[in-house]
């Protein structure tokens, strides 16, 4: 089955296993990025990253590939978002304590005050992976202080991913951090990166296109498939991640992708002429 994106308003392109690996581009993926830009295609990249959209801008830079900030959205930018619109107080400083990440500590730097101790009011802990250097065993033991008070202090997960893989094998990821907290603080976390309802509105918002008129090209079944398949977008699954063709199998008709390919070499020639 062959697929046209020039008739979607815009392409969401999954970044870690559908652009790359590592620090390794995938087969089509630099060519694919530089046709839609060359056809004048509105599209952004994303990721369940707990990176901040500039460091991975200057990330794909190093693969070959010269992004704006703004073309990139990942579970830590989601996270920060979410946080600066549901906590500020008439005007006041959402109160954080950051359980995630340099980047986040970056991107609220001087829109949230810092929550340094646990008798401290507080609106949100922010959590990410445990492996993290805001997420040591004393600022852990401090977030649980601050949910288990009783008043009204929310957990907010980056994203809702058990695990991740790194150099060194699976780590931990923000889901397990998460689950263990609420379970200890007996409160129900909140997520912002995929498959969330939230982080997808929030991104076709910014590309201005329906989440129907969109198409999302990436390699997991759950958190991009299932994710963008529950707004009514299209799908293409690449085999280049985690997905291999035998996890196909007696998959529901409504999870099905509109095309599987093996990477995105394949689609290259699907971008379409400039417009």
């Amino acid at each position: 089955m062959a697929i046209d994106l020039a008739k979607y308003d815009a392409v969401l392109l999954d970044l870690d296993g559908t652009v790359y690996h590592e620090d390794h581009p995938l087969p089509g993926a630099v060519q694919l990025i530089r046709a839609l830009q060359e056809a004048g295609r509105r599209f952004a990249c994303l990721s369940n990253s707990a990176a901040s959209p500039l460091r991975v801008m200057d990330r794909l830079h190093l693969m070959g590939v010269d992004l704006e900030p703004d073309q990139i959205y990942t579970a830590a930018a989601a996270a920060c978002d979410y946080v600066l619109e549901q906590y500020a107080r008439s005007g006041a400083r959402p109160r954080v304590f950051n359980l995630a990440t340099e980047s986040v500590q970056e991107m609220l730097q001087g829109i949230v005050e810092w929550v340094q101790t646990a008798g401290e009011p507080c609106d949100v802990v922010l959590a990410g992976a445990p492996s993290n250097v805001y997420a040591t065993e004393q600022r852990q033991r401090m977030a649980l202080q601050l949910l288990r008070r009783g008043s009204g202090t929310a957990l907010v997960g980056l994203s809702a991913d058990r695990v991740y893989p790194s150099p060194r094998g699976l780590e931990f990821g923000s889901g397990a951090l998460c689950a263990m907290l609420s379970y200890a603080a007996n409160i129900q976390p909140i997520f912002c990166g995929k498959p969330e309802r939230i982080f997808f509105l929030e991104l076709c918002g910014r590309l201005g296109a329906e989440p129907s008129r969109c198409i999302l090209i990436g390699d997991n079944l759950e958190s991009d498939v299932a994710g963008a398949k529950a707004l009514g977008m299209a799908t293409v699954l690449t085999l280049s991640g985690v997905t291999r063709r035998r996890d196909l199998q007696n998959l529901p008709e409504g999870l099905k992708p509109e095309l599987v390919v093996e990477d995105l070499s394949e689609l290259i020639g699907a971008v379409g002429r400039s417009g």
